[in-house]
């Protein structure tokens, strides 16, 4: 077999795969001459005089390249640019259209936005995750078919240049982004896997949680059920670990309130006058992010109800407050017209073709990329405060050791 040999032998020409028999060192060349010199034959026994140099490598012998860990940057070796995110939320909650948006959002970011975003796998699982994704969502106009069980995924992200004062520019984030698309069914308190499924939230630096309040309405996709299961599990494991700040989780957490585009959302939303709408570009509805918070309290107050409440005062007592940020968000985004605006007359963007819902339009995410670019940065400067006190703390130590 081929891909069996041993690396410390020369790689040596096959006779069957060079076309004949090999050619005599001794003889000479048509129209004569100086023979030419081939390269030395075996090693002569020991004794017999200077070893021979080593027989080169056939040009017609290709070597490939090694292949490396994957990495973002890592020079070093080190995983200081690693970021682990959890993706949360109970069954048919949409986490696995979400994350297939991702890239797109990424792609799209520039046309509201200075520079651009960029994902990549890092794996060949990623990698096909991410092509099928897109495949399914921009040419099958299609929603990918739900998660089975626990799939762990590393990408590589790359943004633009941040701008601090004055203009200045501070950094480019660059970053892995180890993530795990779960089916809604292991964050059942009783699941085989949740205990995998706590161990990754539990390491995790930011969490991503989608509230649907659509199939939060069905018995079966309860999202209190689903949340508080996993929640009491999750600090019981942090709690053993001594991680737990101030008695809540360490976690940042982005709150989606997910199918923001689906009527039963949009319309009350927009009657109870959360919606703004842009007047320029596709001129798209969004719920401003100042008021994003009060919208997911609306939503549970008023909108939802009892269910609902359950959900936010979970949150609140398991994460510190401040630590929580939210957005209204759709992974596909609305239906819009040829001229590629958004029409209130006509903007519901699935339709069912043969009992399987399809995409009328190309998907626009709305607060896809968002939450996680807000992870990013609040993770960051966490570890840059951290950098902060152990210099600190070290300075001391060092004035006292002189």
């Amino acid at each position: 077999m081929s891909d069996l040999y041993d690396p410390n032998k020369p790689n040596k020409p096959n006779k069957k795969e060079s076309g004949g028999p090999e050619p005599d060192p001794t003889s000479a060349p048509p129209g004569g001459g100086r023979p030419p010199r081939m390269p030395p034959g075996p090693p002569p026994a020991p004794g017999a005089g200077d070893a021979p140099e080593p027989m080169p490598v056939p040009d017609a012998v290709a070597v490939p390249e090694p292949e490396r860990i994957p990495s973002a940057g890592q020079a070093n070796g080190t995983a200081a640019d690693r970021m682990r995110i959890g993706l949360w939320g109970a069954p048919r909650s949409g986490k696995t259209t979400y994350l297939a948006a991702l890239p797109i959002a990424a792609m799209q970011y520039q046309r509201h936005n200075d520079g651009s975003w960029n994902i990549a796998g890092m794996t060949k699982e990623a990698i096909d995750f991410l092509a099928q994704g897109m495949d399914l969502l921009t040419r099958q106009r299609a929603f990918p078919p739900a998660s089975m069980g626990v799939q762990g995924m590393a990408w590589s992200v790359e943004g633009p240049e941040k701008k601090g004062m004055l203009g200045v520019r501070t950094r480019r984030p660059s970053f892995v982004l180890e993530i795990q698309d779960v089916a809604g069914e292991v964050f059942r308190h009783d699941h085989p896997q949740q205990p995998q499924l706590v161990g990754h939230l539990a390491r995790s630096h930011g969490l991503i949680y989608l509230f649907d309040p659509v199939g939060d309405a069905e018995e079966a996709t309860e999202s209190f059920t689903y949340l508080q299961a996993t929640l009491n599990q999750l600090t019981a494991k942090v709690r053993d670990r001594g991680e737990l700040v101030g008695g809540r989780l360490p976690h940042h957490v982005s709150v989606c309130i997910a199918k923001f585009d689906h009527p039963d959302i949009f319309r009350p939303a927009v009657e109870a006058g959360w919606v703004v709408q842009d007047t320029v570009g596709s001129q798209l509805p969004r719920v401003p992010r100042e008021r994003s918070e009060e919208f997911f309290q609306w939503m549970c107050e008023e909108f939802r109800g009892y269910n609902a409440r359950l959900v936010r005062d979970a949150l609140y007592s398991h994460f510190d407050p401040r630590r929580i940020s939210y957005y209204a968000a759709s992974a596909v985004g609305f239906r819009l017209n040829p001229q590629h605006v958004f029409d209130y007359g006509d903007y519901v963007q699935p339709v069912s073709v043969d009992g399987t819902l399809r995409i009328r339009t190309s998907p626009v995410p709305i607060n896809v990329l968002e939450p996680l670019i807000d992870l990013e940065d609040r993770i960051y400067r966490d570890r840059g405060r951290d950098r902060g006190r152990d210099r600190v703390r070290g300075g001391r130590l060092g004035g006292k050791r002189r």
